[in-house]
């Protein structure tokens, strides 16, 4: 076995619980209503990082052999991420599936194609079949969370189901599978979300780069109120981008955090336990699943602060997201962009009375 190679520690608790407090006060009452100024915090955190030197990238450890005891009290109860080197090479998913077996069967399905990389969420109404042409066509579409196995719940047994349910933790509140398709290139920035995730490569291969929660205060996400979060994007390019490492400023905090890399090849199987920052990109055109789950009592002992902050602080609540999120996590995303459609309808109802006031 490999020697797991741990992250650095070099933010001290007080920081720690500072930059928590920060996260408690924007999700409820906005980034920009309370410690407004954060100059002196981030000078101290650097001063705090640079001590320990510059961070790593390490690759995860990858087993042949692993099993199912170690797996649970090594690597889930640590929360350590792990690749089971082609431990689905025998599975239906990846034997037979590819673009064209997808188009075949079920090129005819509509879906909601949401642009996760853009600020306001934007989306479309189209087909499977047309996302595949756009695929191999070189157009850049990247269809995430795409809802097999509510659609055509055969496919259960392209996997076997039995050993990712056995992998997962007691009183879960529910599991489900997502596909995600993309070209060769295609890019899903910097997010975490409070699931645990065995993700299985099916077809072509991935790259992934993971940085723990222990650096939120580095990534700095924009609050929000849904049960994903994505690094802040403070440049107008988007957040930090892990597979091209430019420190400059405002990202020169990153050059301290270790982080971990892996390159997925198909029948590998990652373990990315909850509340993991990662960002993904596909070396070529690339077919894997998720297999989710929430067990509340083990994302609570990841993170505390996060787990809390999702349970009450979300919109839509957390109970109707997941309720979506076992439909099509697309709607969920479109629930999102419906409740910043109405924010940004209010403030413009509230300027106008503003202005009407001001000129009477």
């Amino acid at each position: 076995m490999d020697e797991h190679r741990d992250f650095i520690r070099n933010i001290s608790f007080g920081l720690r619980f500072q930059y928590g407090v920060y996260q408690f006060f924007d999700h409820f009452f906005g980034r920009k209503t309370f410690f407004k100024d954060r100059k002196n915090f981030y000078k101290k955190l650097e001063k705090s990082m640079a001590k320990h030197g510059p961070g790593r990238i390490m690759p995860i450890e990858r087993r042949k052999e692993l099993s199912l005891k170690e797996f649970k009290e090594h690597y889930v109860k640590k929360g350590i991420p792990v690749v089971i080197e082609g431990g689905a090479k025998e599975w239906d998913c990846v034997k037979k599936w590819s673009l064209e077996y997808f188009k075949k069967l079920h090129g005819t399905d509509e879906i909601y194609l949401v642009d996760q990389g853009k600020a306001n969420l934007p989306y479309e109404l189209t087909t499977l079949a047309d996302v595949i042409d756009n695929i191999r066509s070189g157009g850049g579409m990247y269809y995430r969370f795409y809802p097999l196995l509510v659609r055509h719940p055969e496919h259960i047994n392209d996997f076997d189901y039995k050993w990712l349910k056995e992998r997962n933790q007691s009183l879960t509140w529910f599991d489900a599978f997502q596909i995600f398709i993309g070209g060769k290139d295609s890019y899903t920035a910097l997010h975490n979300a409070n699931q645990s995730n065995l993700f299985v490569q099916c077809y072509g291969e991935k790259k992934w780069v993971l940085y723990s929660h222990y650096y939120s205060s580095v990534l700095d996400p924009n609050p929000v109120r849904n049960v994903y979060r994505n690094g802040s994007p403070k440049l107008e390019e988007g957040p930090f981008d892990p597979f091209k490492l430019d420190f400059s400023p405002p990202y020169n905090l990153f050059k301290y955090i270790d982080g971990y890399a892996v390159h997925l090849k198909p029948g590998d199987i990652l373990w990315n336990p909850p509340y993991y920052w990662h960002a993904v990109k596909n070396v070529d055109d690339s077919i894997g699943v998720g297999y989710r789950w929430l067990s509340p009592f083990y994302s609570f002992k990841i993170s505390p602060l996060y787990m809390l902050l999702d349970m009450f602080a979300t919109k839509p609540p957390i109970w109707k997201a997941y309720s979506l999120y076992k439909k099509d996590i697309n709607e969920l995303h479109l629930a999102e962009v419906k409740n910043l459609e109405n924010a940004r309808r209010k403030m413009a109802e509230q300027e106008a009375k503003k202005k009407a006031k001001a000129s009477a």
